[in-house]
């Protein structure tokens, strides 16, 4: 852009599309800090603003479950998305998101936000578990992140509840003493915000969860660590499974070790998101498609704005980037063969 004489506009807040009589997109309005101000699009406008999941009106009218700990910028407010929906832009995968499993520090922010840190070497070591609040093991801990989105969103409808959504990182003493925890360095006195116990039984009470339950299921959970078998979700079978564990340890032991040796310590686990991947349609021009299914003229988008290429499937770290280099460079072709206005 510098190179071509285009300054980026900091401190502008797209608001609203312009258009013309005929249905044409023809502009932006923008807040900025000297008071509103509109820009003329000669070809059209691509909608490149991420997602919506820090918009917690709209994670909760759209997403399919819970999601309150967000790992992304601040700014993905959903600005694109009202957007394209007041140009009757038509919607899709909605429910969708890129989800990983998050904990939080206390006190630490980030763009003036709660921040949040990714669970994924923690939940993959062995000598680690992770419980919902029946004290219950729930999925395999060492799946990736975005699957991960499924098991927490297990909804009970006896109880009408996520029973996964209340959910706990449970690891003993030598993980502790071996593993870096979040920011906290091998072998350090554990941080308040790891709540710690000499027993399962006082474990289980500071984290509110069964005593039997967490017992039985530590319990359980050894026997197949001593087998290096997890058959109840197959924790260790896959090669992704070994990717995060310890990889000093041959196979499936680089995931699975027994919870045994006191004290223990939990850490409290949250379903988060590095982004939605809902918004609207687009073809294969990167063109925005109306209600009709026909392109709305001089709109165009790329990125976590529009529906996803590749619907729920992720295809791992950076799985977002090609996709949106790709309908970012669509996106420019399209417009650029557009009649100026």
């Amino acid at each position: 852009c510098l190179d071509r004489g285009i300054e980026p506009l900091l401190e502008h807040r797209a608001t609203a599309l312009t258009t013309s009589a005929d249905g044409r997109v023809t502009g932006v309005v923008v807040e900025t800090p000297a008071g509103p101000r509109s820009f003329t699009a000669r070809r059209g406008v691509v909608l490149a603003s991420g997602g919506f999941e820090w918009a917690p009106d709209k994670v909760n009218a759209f997403l399919r479950g819970p999601m309150n700990a967000p790992a992304s910028n601040p700014s993905n407010t959903g600005d694109g998305l009202v957007m394209a929906m007041t140009a009757g832009a038509q919607l899709a995968n909605m429910s969708g998101a890129w989800w990983v499993p998050v904990s939080r520090i206390p006190g630490e922010t980030a763009f003036g936000e709660p921040r949040v840190r990714l669970i994924l070497a923690e939940r993959t070591r062995p000598r680690s578990m992770m419980i919902n609040a029946t004290g219950r093991r729930f999925c395999n801990e060492a799946g990736n992140y975005n699957a991960m989105g499924g098991a927490f969103h297990a909804f009970d409808p006896t109880s009408f509840s996520y029973p996964n959504r209340e959910c706990w990182l449970i690891i003993d003493h030598e993980y502790q003493q071996k593993y870096d925890v979040l920011n906290v360095p091998a072998g350090s006195e554990p941080p308040p915000w790891m709540i710690s116990a000499s027993s399962i039984a006082d474990l289980a009470v500071a984290i509110d969860v069964p005593a039997d339950a967490l017992w039985e299921t530590i319990a359980r959970f050894n026997e197949y660590a001593a087998t290096a078998e997890d058959p109840e979700f197959g924790r260790g079978t896959s090669v992704f499974d070994h990717f995060n564990g310890d990889r000093t340890l041959p196979g499936a032991l680089s995931t699975l070790g027994p919870v045994e040796t006191a004290p223990f310590h939990a850490i409290k686990i949250e379903i988060g998101s590095l982004g939605t991947n809902g918004g609207p349609r687009t073809n294969g021009d990167a063109q925005v498609l109306g209600h009709d299914g026909n392109p709305i003229p001089g709109l165009y988008a790329a990125g976590n704005v529009m529906s996803s290429p590749t619907a729920m499937i992720y295809g791992g770290a950076g799985g977002t980037l090609g996709p949106a280099i790709t309908f970012g460079y669509l996106a420019g072709l399209s417009a650029g063969s557009f009649p100026a206005v």
